[in-house]
């Protein structure tokens, strides 16, 4: 029997809503400028690169954002236009090949393995399609690889404006020289406790025993870890996503530091346009997996807190609220969002192969 070696890409467009904004507006491109809300309230979405030198992120404060760039512009974000300009992106990439997968609004998974054109290389195929996509104004990096985790991975690293390429037999290479911080699922907390222990980077999890990662993530976090490691990923790239949640969130008009005032606007705003978005008459119509509730705080600093369960229940999301409130130690509320995880019909596969 042949094993047949995958050759899957992932297509990153660069500063995508900044570039988006740039076909609309050329005499953007020579100037700093972020998209988002520049006010006290407003928070950057994203920046150009430019911008980007005066160390202006995304998730930043628009006030924290002028104060690094006093010269910085700010354009309000259209996210009608930018979908309009994704699906575009999306129609050009089905003309090299049908296995396209959009991870995100700027983001694609391509399979080319059964690709025939430029002598089947996958390196000169997103090399056309980045020469493509730069002829509508859109700059775009790539990854290559034998499978997503690492393609994904991989596209970080000649940006913007290029492609890296992880052969097969140096993906375990690859994940060995990466500090944990850049694998998939790996956030502050797993973090600090792996860094305490001695595990700084892919290597050290693929020396160790997988009932040592155990102990210290925990059965499932520990085998995961262990699994990506070591290169194991063998998603498929599917061309129809389900949709995995759904969720609505806010940032306040100021910030809130009472526990009724919260209640209230969960009440009679985020809970109606939930329930909307869910399209049911009725909350326990819903079947789930989990409810969560996220605060963002006024230092910007936030917080998560979930629940399984398999029916939709307002009155969990308050005392989600009640534990995520919490955990403010006198700052105020800044962000409230509501989100609900829907079934999967590949649940049991999921929960052994979702490495992101």
């Amino acid at each position: 029997m042949s094993f047949i070696t995958r050759k899957i890409a992932l297509l990153d467009l660069d500063a995508f809503f900044a570039s988006a904004e740039v076909l609309r507006d050329p005499s953007l491109q020579h100037r700093p400028f972020a998209v988002g809300g520049g006010g006290e309230r407003g928070v950057v979405a994203t920046a150009n690169y430019l911008a980007r030198q005066f160390g202006v992120r995304s998730a930043m404060s628009g006030a924290y954002a002028r104060r690094l760039c006093p010269d910085l512009h700010f354009v309000a974000p259209d996210h009608g236009y930018y979908r309009q300009l994704s699906r575009q992106v999306l129609g050009i990439l089905q003309e090299f090949t049908d296995l396209v997968e959009p991870a995100s609004i700027d983001e694609f998974y391509l399979d080319l393995t059964a690709n025939s054109a430029y002598q089947g290389s996958a390196s000169l195929t997103l090399e056309a399609i980045r020469e493509r996509l730069r002829g509508i104004g859109l700059s775009a990096s790539a990854g290559i690889s034998c499978q997503k985790m690492v393609a994904k991975i991989a596209s970080e690293e000649s940006k913007p404006d290029g492609q890296y390429v992880v052969p097969p037999d140096q993906v375990l290479e690859y994940l060995g020289q990466l500090t944990l911080k850049r694998i998939p699922g790996v956030g502050p907390k797993s973090l600090e406790r792996l860094n305490l222990l001695g595990f700084y980077y892919g290597r050290d999890v693929q020396h160790a025993e997988v009932g040592q990662l155990q102990q210290i993530l925990g059965d499932k976090a520990g085998w995961l870890l262990h699994q990506r490691c070591l290169g194991n990923d063998p998603r498929a790239v599917v061309t129809e996503r389900v949709r995995k949640s759904v969720g609505v969130e806010e940032t306040l008009r100021s910030d809130l530091f009472q526990l009724r005032a919260l209640e209230q606007f969960v009440d009679e705003t985020l809970l109606p346009q939930l329930l909307k978005r869910l399209a049911c008459q009725r909350w326990q119509d819903t079947a789930i997996k989990s409810q969560t509730v996220k605060l963002k705080f006024s230092d910007f600093q936030q917080t998560t807190v979930s629940r399984t369960g398999s029916k939709a229940s307002p009155s969990l999301f308050y005392q989600l609220l009640r534990e995520a409130w919490e955990r403010r130690e006198q700052r105020g509320v800044r962000l409230i969002g509501l989100s609900v995880t829907l079934p999967d019909p590949d649940d049991y596969l999921q929960l052994e192969l979702a490495l992101e």
